[in-house]
């Protein structure tokens, strides 16, 4: 499969880079518009992460008809405006399939919008449980629903050139919506809300009490702790804190003694390594998760064993990529084992 991307932003970069990660060929139309990074640093960063494994080419070596597909993030105006058009890639190349990403498609009752990540995220539902309660919401990092956009059209570009080549399908246009398919991920707390009225609440910014303290420093590192709907005693007894469970503490509707269990806490979890306390929850259903920084798991045995950390170049520094730890083989479908390419 041969792909070509035109992309002024990450949705349409981040899926060319899933495509061209998973071993297909990828051309990509050299960007119009700066990316909308201040600055120089995040942007040579931006390009190194999402245009790697691909081949860059000018408008005048694009041929439609020797590609399968296309994914755009530019938008019809845009595209205009370099000469380009979906009624022309199409009569180019009548089994093509077009897949648009924008935050908000190309039609409906917000397409006209001029939108940013913070929008895409507000209007798809995210904002509600991000930032502290009681506080303004607050936007997740990065380009969070143009990434998950970016996973949509990679995967509608897979799919729609399947049917295409199977006859199932002739020339199509896909249009994704960044809000659309950011709203999907939050399918569970719309389930909650509609079937028993419950809304997820954000965190308070002091949180008080065993609950709201998922994230300790544990012997060897930072641990994770769940123990969803279980009572406080439970996980008091578990941690070792059975001192602080007095008979009239036992009563299910007892609130704890926080302010005098707190040092307590800090102490007990501080006194196993990370993957004692993992193995002992676990033997419970709850969740007690060893926490590593990004460099432990970029260095650490899996990742390394699967050999999806690309070394690059930034400024005169040297750091790690991740890709994907597989690759298609195009001739087939199966996985393909081989060593990754060192981009």
């Amino acid at each position: 499969m041969k792909v070509l991307e035109i992309s002024t932003g990450t949705a349409a970069a981040c899926a060319g880079l899933l495509l061209a990660e998973l071993g297909f060929c990828v051309d990509r139309l050299a960007s119009q518009s700066r990316h909308p990074h201040t600055d120089d640093s995040d942007s040579r960063a931006h390009e190194l992460f999402f245009n790697r494994a691909k081949q860059t080419v000018s408008q005048d070596e694009i041929e439609f008809e020797n590609y399968d597909a296309i994914v755009e993030d530019c938008g019809e105006e845009t595209l205009r405006g370099i000469g380009l058009s979906y009624a022309a890639m199409h009569q180019s190349n009548p089994t093509l399939a077009v897949v648009s990403l924008s935050y908000f498609g190309l039609s409906g009752p917000y397409s006209d919008w001029l939108a940013t990540d913070l929008n895409a995220q507000a209007a798809g539902g995210v904002l509600h449980v991000a930032g502290y309660d009681e506080e303004t919401p607050r936007k997740l990092p990065g380009d969070t629903a143009a990434m998950i956009a970016g996973v949509h059209g990679a995967t509608a570009v897979i799919s729609t050139v399947f049917g295409i080549q199977q006859g199932i399908e002739t020339g199509v246009h896909v249009d994704i919506s960044a809000q659309d398919t950011l709203m999907q991920h939050w399918t569970r707390h719309v389930a909650d809300y509609a079937y028993s009225g419950t809304p997820l609440r954000r965190q308070p910014r002091e949180p008080r009490g065993i609950h709201f303290r998922h994230t300790a420093k544990a012997k060897d590192g930072w641990i994770f702790m769940l123990a969803l709907r279980q009572p406080w005693q439970d996980v008091a007894a578990f941690l070792g804190l059975s001192e602080f469970i007095t008979p009239e503490l036992m009563q299910p509707d007892a609130e704890q003694p926080w302010d005098e269990m707190a040092d307590a806490f800090t102490d007990a979890v501080s006194r196993q390594s990370r993957y004692d306390w993992f193995e002992q929850a676990a033997e419970l259903d709850w969740t007690f998760a060893p926490v590593e920084d990004p460099w432990a798991v970029a260095n650490g045995p899996q990742t390394q064993a699967r050999g999806s950390m690309h070394d690059v170049q930034l400024n005169d520094r040297t750091i790690k990529i991740p890709g994907l730890p597989f690759r298609f083989d195009s001739t087939n479908g199966q996985t393909d084992e081989q060593e990754p390419p060192n981009e």
